[in-house]
């Protein structure tokens, strides 16, 4: 299931509406992920995909992610790492972090 950040929120399945941290989330139910969507005018703002086995590509949130400068903002090995992808259509930060069992990919717009 691809949910790109920047774009509008066009997802086939059940979508859940849900407030965590005081703010609404849309929860949609993948094969794989569960993605916590936070959208700003029907524009996705940023996208949580959370596993217990596997992290989420960024081509599943990056429109054309194989033509952006991916950039290593910092790393915590078998933790976290955090990268930065300089596209034609904006800048986003995508990061990964978790153990085994629980798994979270964190995409947002930064501009």
């Amino acid at each position: 299931m691809f949910i790109f950040v920047g774009q509008p929120l066009n997802v086939a399945s059940k979508i859940e509406q849900k407030v965590i941290m005081n703010q609404p989330v849309k929860v949609v139910k993948g094969q794989h992920f569960t993605y916590y969507v936070k959208t700003q005018n029907g524009i996705v703002s940023s996208v949580v995909a959370k596993s217990p086995r596997q992290l989420a590509p960024a081509s599943y949130f990056i429109q054309d992610a194989n033509q952006c400068t991916k950039k290593l903002i910092m790393r915590i090995p078998l933790r976290l790492a955090k990268w930065q992808y300089d596209c034609p259509s904006g800048v986003y930060n995508y990061t990964t972090f978790g153990v085994p069992g629980n798994l979270n990919t964190i995409v947002k717009m930064m501009r």
